[in-house]
């Protein structure tokens, strides 16, 4: 009976082991992995970023046409067919809504409270979701980049600058580079949006201003002020981490710390919400 009581007392007292904080955050990071890859909205919109590729395409095609009809003064102030000014903006945009919807989607659908339940740990838990985030947006950012500027270098062929902004295709390289650093770095910051403002709609209102819009209007500032503007802008870091002509003010290495300043910042007011809001 002694004995009994004994080994009872032990399998009671005895503590169950709780996972490292690294088998926490590779589960976490799983999960949410499972979770991206099985929402059709994923799908809809890499589908959309593939028909605003399409489109961004077909408009560099016409530029390529007009080129071939205009006279030689007309082609000195021909736009080049840079597919970072009409195609990637629009990428970015639907990518990094794959970012925001990681968080808004949760809070729309009261998931958020499970996912909580399963890693209460929510610096961790956003770790994860950033992680997940972070890298859709570097796979297809890359994926859409090597298509798009693999299609403007057999667009463009051998005509001439300034339409043709690469003398070699390797010369391209850099630009897809960059490219990709843009999209990774536009769903992070969404994600960070949609940890502050837990509404789809608003975050991407609030994505579309910010890659889309804002920059347009930086246009129609004063030279001086529109510049230092346009340059810290995420859609314009693009042909700054590439270096080479540009008309914007930050060397490479400054154009990555913008970039890594700006997905600091967002992550930074995302932890912010989750640690100070309650999560319904």
């Amino acid at each position: 009976m002694t004995a009994t009581d004994t080994t009872t007392t032990d399998t009671v007292g005895s503590a169950i082991p709780s996972p490292s904080r690294a088998r926490v955050f590779r589960d976490a990071v799983a999960a949410e992995w499972l979770k991206l890859r099985t929402v059709r909205t994923t799908y809809a919109l890499l589908a959309c970023a593939g028909a605003a590729t399409l489109v961004g395409l077909t408009v560099l095609a016409l530029a390529v046409q007009e080129f071939d009809h205009a006279t030689a003064a007309e082609r000195a102030d021909v736009e080049a067919a840079d597919p970072t000014v009409a195609v990637m903006p629009l990428v970015a945009f639907f990518v990094g809504s794959i970012g925001a919807m990681v968080f808004t989607s949760e809070f729309g659908t009261g998931s958020i409270g499970p996912g909580l339940l399963a890693v209460p740990r929510r610096r961790l838990l956003l770790a994860a979701k950033a992680t997940v985030a972070a890298a859709a947006g570097a796979l297809a950012g890359l994926l859409f980049a090597l298509l798009s500027f693999a299609c403007a270098v057999l667009l463009v062929g051998n005509r001439p600058a300034p339409l043709n902004p690469w003398p070699a295709w390797t010369d391209a390289i850099p630009m897809v580079a960059g490219a990709t650093v843009v999209v990774t770095t536009t769903s992070a910051v969404a994600l960070g949006l949609g940890a502050v403002l837990r509404s789809t709609a608003a975050t991407l209102v609030a994505l579309g201003a910010l890659v889309l819009v804002v920059p347009m209007f930086a246009h129609a500032l004063p030279a001086a002020l529109h510049l230092r503007l346009a340059s810290i802008l995420i859609p314009n870091l693009a042909p700054q981490l590439a270096g080479g002509d540009h008309p914007y003010l930050l060397s490479p290495a400054g154009a990555a710390v913008a970039a890594a300043v700006w997905v600091l910042v967002a992550l930074g007011g995302a932890t912010v919400a989750l640690d100070r809001r309650d999560a319904t």
